[in-house]
């Protein structure tokens, strides 16, 4: 199973792979199920019915032949891999798993107990296949969306007719047909048409969008009502779709400590158990005369209940299934580590612009600080904006597009991050940014000041356009989000401590603040202090998280231990440094995220424990002779498969 996973994860990080099928299994699968595997489940189901009939006959002292010919049956059946795979740990001189369990069968087949070494190679074939159908399950949940997108698409040609041409064939800037029914092929704008749009494979949405000119669509969401025609954005290795399939292909690569912790405790407890078992039966037989027979039964049960299979399995099998569980509701985590990491947040740091308002703010006021006219003023700062794709700067531009204005040609232009931007118009440098940018270039006066003061007073962002004096002071609005105050009251219940961090003046910082209900806020912040304050928060509360979108929230991002941005608005830079991708913005997402990592590693650690009590009891019954070889293996299936059932309720996401 490893091997075709791995297979599917190269794939995905080339970016290649459109719907997942294991490569050996891809001509068998119809209808969701796959042959392939069903044969083998009856195979190994229908040996561990001979082992158990062999068994079964040893009891009722029937004819010894036929015993051992129903039970060399059902070895060659189900348990010959089992077999195979621990003579080739042998020869590699590597303790294993198989090795264990070859060595029991091999034993109980020295005692004469050909029933009881068949029990013990077919059970632990069938564990071993139950837990492949576990992963295997977990590993499609996560690659649920790949399934989705369409392998063609309805392109208007140059001659205006629609041609059905191969995904991969289509170019950005194409004009593509939706009809109802019918999955969106590519990311793209619809230019024509309205309809309603199921994207919950992709954000993790319950209820339809509504979706007209203008809107945006994803590759993989499915067009409920009427026809739309959508205008390419991106290629088909470009979609949202295929950005989540390199990610969770990522997301394998980045394993939690505590499974690397249990992987490095096997490779030691294996060989350890071996020598354990063999001193069990060595030392009362040389050392005490006891009987051999007796105490080679008792180590070959000591080296059933000491195959670390459910240890090592407790830990991988929850968090992917809390991956998976994630994943549908539109939570993309990168890797399990992630998972670990989140579950010990103590504090989360929010940026404020775009991530808890809207990041859209509107000029409610213009206000002249000079003679130039208005005209003027609104030109020259159009001029600087159309150049920015910050929300201050798309506000100004919406602004002058209103009201008519005409753009001057600007040269040089530079962005600030955190302050704002610049160019020269003509052969005068004008700048449009916020008060500390003023401040810098020693434009700034007392009029100013009182005018910044009174619109900050009233929960207003202010940018100021000048050159060597204001010029002009736009005024600007950006409501909370209605999701962010419900989301700050679920993380306050978890115990976290909530900050927010912006480069805002401090006056409209202030009244965001208060709206939401954070437990703080740190106002006018450069990039570098942002990730210097999540610094600070980690030494006074422990592990820090951060959700912001922009560029500048890209080294704050990276410095906390989990950064969370969103996959539809957040910059690309925000993305890249994000360990956790939104598919929709909604805060309230981020306490259900706190919240699956703690319940997931709580189920780890409930496992591991549950794991170790079972073996102690077991080993101490097998050193008393009150546990038969039969029963150490069904108790270690048991535990196997507890540990599997227990391990899915971490997808169950609160």
């Amino acid at each position: 199973m490893e091997s075709q996973l791995q297979l599917a994860r190269v794939e995905l990080m080339q970016g290649t792979l459109v719907r997942y099928t294991p490569p050996d299994m891809a001509c068998a699968c119809t209808g969701g199920v796959c042959a392939t595997r069903s044969r083998e489940g009856w195979r190994v189901g229908g040996g561990v019915a001979l082992a158990l009939l062999a068994e079964a006959l040893e009891w009722f002292s029937a004819p010894e032949g036929l015993s051992v010919l129903i039970a060399l049956g059902a070895i060659l059946l189900a348990g010959r891999s089992v077999v195979w795979q621990g003579l080739q740990s042998l020869l590699a001189r590597r303790a294993n798993i198989y090795l264990l369990m070859t060595l029991a069968g091999v034993g109980a087949i020295a005692l004469g107990k050909w029933g009881e070494a068949a029990v013990v190679l077919t059970l632990y074939a069938l564990a071993e296949w139950l837990e492949q159908r576990a992963a295997e399950r977990s590993e499609r949940s996560l690659r649920a969306a790949l399934e989705l997108t369409p392998a063609e698409a309805t392109v208007l040609t140059a001659d205006g007719t629609w041609h059905v041409r191969p995904i991969d064939q289509v170019c950005i800037g194409d004009r593509i047909r939706v009809r109802p029914g019918e999955r969106v092929p590519v990311d793209g704008v619809v230019v024509a048409g309205a309809s309603t749009v199921d994207q919950s494979p992709i954000t993790g949405e319950s209820i339809p969008v509504e979706k007209t000119t203008g809107d945006t669509v994803y590759a993989g969401s499915l067009n409920l009502h009427g026809s739309l025609e959508v205008e390419a954005q991106t290629t088909a290795e470009q979609t949202l779709v295929a950005q989540i399939a390199r990610t969770v292909a990522q997301a394998q690569a980045r394993r939690a400590r505590v499974d690397r912790l249990m992987d490095r405790f096997a490779q030691v407890y294996t060989p350890l158990m071996l020598l354990t078992a063999f001193g069990l039966v060595l030392v009362p037989v040389l050392v005490f005369g006891a009987p051999f027979e007796e105490w080679l039964y008792r180590g070959l049960m000591l080296l059933v209940l000491g195959c670390p299979c459910a240890l090592v399995l407790s830990t991988p099998i929850t968090l992917i299934s809390a991956l998976g569980g994630l994943a549908r509701q539109g939570v993309v985590v990168k890797g399990a580590a992630v998972i670990e990491q989140t579950a010990r947040l103590r504090a989360f740091a929010f940026d404020k612009t775009g991530t808890l308002t809207y990041g859209m703010p509107r000029v409610e006021l213009v206000q002249s600080t000079d003679t130039l006219p208005e005209s003027q003023v609104l030109a020259l700062a159009y001029s600087l904006a159309l150049h920015s794709e910050h929300p201050i700067a798309q506000a100004i531009r919406t602004y002058c597009q209103q009201h008519k204005v005409a753009p001057l040609a600007l040269e040089e232009f530079q962005a600030h991050p955190g302050l704002g931007i610049s160019g020269t118009i003509g052969t005068t440098s004008y700048r449009l940014g916020n008060h500390q940018f003023v401040e810098q270039h020693n434009a700034c006066s007392k009029a100013l000041e009182a005018t910044l003061e009174q619109l900050s007073a009233q929960g207003l962002t202010a940018v100021v356009l000048f050159d060597r004096q204001p010029r002009a002071v736009f005024a600007l609005r950006d409501p909370p989000r209605p999701d962010a105050r419900p989301a700050i009251q679920q993380l306050h219940a978890l115990g976290i401590r909530t900050v927010m961090l912006t480069g805002d003046a401090p006056a409209p910082a202030h009244a965001i603040a208060m709206q939401v209900g954070v437990h703080a806020y740190q106002a006018g912040l450069l990039p570098h202090e942002k990730a210097a304050a999540i610094e600070s928060l980690r030494e006074q509360y422990g592990a820090v998280g951060m959700a912001g979108d922009g560029i500048n929230d890209a080294h704050a991002l990276a410095a906390a231990d989990v950064g969370l941005s969103f996959a539809e608005r957040g910059s690309d830079l925000a993305i890249e440094a994000a360990d956790v991708l939104l598919m929709r913005h909604d805060l309230t997402l981020v306490p259900m995220l706190i919240r699956t990592a703690r319940h997931a590693m709580h189920i780890v650690w409930q496992n591991l424990v549950f794991v170790m009590v079972v073996r102690a009891v077991f080993i101490g019954l097998a050193l008393t002779g009150h546990a038969a070889l039969w029963a150490a293996i069904l108790a270690d299936m048991g535990s196997t498969l507890v540990v599997i059932a227990n391990g899915g309720r971490a997808g169950r996401t609160a």
